[in-house]
């Protein structure tokens, strides 16, 4: 039997001390210890076992009568080892516990896999049933829609509904929740790979619609060009120049639109994806220049006759200016100035539009200036016919009386 020093050290009977402080070890610590393991036993294995057990049972899952028995055994163990006094036997009763807890364990585990891959193979009927639905009915709806559109369907989006379908049959066949997502990851990584080939069809089903759009542009282009090119023939000037380029870039369109709808009838996606990209460019700059030269045509074709209307509305200015300063005084060397400044602006349009080859940007600019200018002598009179007004009508109004002083 061991002491207790005032050290903490213990002190045998023949004074020889121990290294460490040793707590005697009495019946009553025990029994509290034994006491404590089955408080846990109650919490963590029995209860756990239970609650296990209502688990398959929620999912109506067969449970081997042998299983069930174990846990009736470790409640039966519980109850007999929670009247023992004795802490040895208490000890041994505790022992007997985790034994059948462990061979509780290691029999449901079996069961619960089973579980697990039955609700597994429940999940992916569930799972297979949308997924049928959005990776192979509406493919095929709108592999429906395209035929009716007549549009070729790439061999790559029957072969790759074909190879999902045997997928799904896969998965759907499958007893073993592992095998079964090896299968649903092919299954998926196929889905995305058809999925790549059906935005391409989505494009292909736009051809049409994009057909009838260039059809009815060429048309309006047409009619706009064969306007242009009837105008010109009334026109003094000579537009040859313009007329033979812009022929030139017509037929360019129209043989870009024909070699179009010869490799849409080809079917070549590829192809078809690469030619819309650089015609598509390509036909742009035609449009933009022709329409360029369209605007300059027409231009061209009017400037005699609108450089006529600016000098006579220049004439008839300078002819208002004279009768203003000789009938009514008015100081109209404001105007005069403004008509003088507008006069080489007239003459410079008139230049421009007669410059072979022609500089449309040169010759807008230049009758842009003949508006401004013309612009700002028109406010010229126009102020100036109002000073002339107030001037009438001041004669004859009523003078007011000098304020007093």
């Amino acid at each position: 039997e061991f002491t207790p020093c005032p050290d903490g050290n213990l002190v045998d009977a023949n004074g020889c001390t121990t290294n460490e402080c040793v707590q005697p070890y009495n019946d009553e610590q025990c029994l509290k210890d034994q006491k404590r393991s089955l408080d846990d036993i109650n919490r963590y294995q029995i209860k756990e076992a239970e609650r296990r057990l209502k688990e398959l049972d929620k999912n109506k899952f067969v449970v081997p009568a042998d299983i069930r028995a174990l846990v009736t055994q470790m409640k039966s163990l519980h109850a007999q080892a929670s009247g023992l006094a004795d802490c040895q036997a208490l000890s041994s009763a505790t022992q007997e516990m985790y034994q059948v807890s462990n061979d509780f364990n290691d029999k449901i585990r079996d069961t619960e896999d089973a579980m697990n891959d039955a609700r597994c193979l429940k999940d992916a009927q569930r799972e297979l049933k949308d997924f049928e639905r959005y990776a192979i009915k509406d493919p095929e709806r709108k592999i429906v829609q395209a035929k009716k559109q007549k549009v070729a369907i790439p061999s790559t989006i029957t072969d790759g509904i074909a190879r999902l379908k045997e997928l799904i049959a896969q998965v759907r066949r499958g007893t073993n929740c592992n095998d079964l997502n090896d299968a649903k990851s092919d299954m998926y990584s196929a889905q995305q790979d058809l999925q790549d080939d059906l935005q391409k069809l989505d494009f292909l089903m736009q051809i049409p619609q994009m057909i009838k759009e260039i059809t009815r542009e060429m048309k309006d282009l047409d009619r706009q060009w064969k306007s242009t090119k009837t105008r010109a023939k009334s026109s003094k000037a000579d537009l040859s120049e313009f007329l033979a380029r812009g022929q030139q870039l017509f037929d360019g369109m129209q043989a870009l639109f024909s070699e179009f709808k010869t490799i849409i009838a080809s079917g070549d996606l590829e192809q078809i994806q690469n030619f819309s990209e650089r015609g598509e460019s390509e036909a742009q700059d035609k449009e933009d220049e022709l329409r360029e030269i369209m605007n300059t045509v027409e231009a061209l074709r009017n400037a005699p006759q609108y450089i006529q209307g600016l000098e006579r509305r220049t004439k008839e200015m300078r002819r208002s200016a004279k009768d203003m300063q000789r009938y009514q005084k008015t100081d109209t060397s404001a105007l005069n100035a403004c008509l003088d400044n507008l006069q080489p602006i007239i003459d410079s349009a008139k230049s421009a539009s007669k410059q072979r080859p022609v500089d449309p940007d040169a010759l807008a600019d230049a009758f842009a200036a003949v508006e401004d200018t013309l612009s700002e002598c028109n406010d010229v009179s126009q102020e100036l016919q109002g000073i002339q007004e107030e001037q009438f009508f001041g004669d004859f109004a009523p003078k007011q009386p000098p304020k007093e002083m």
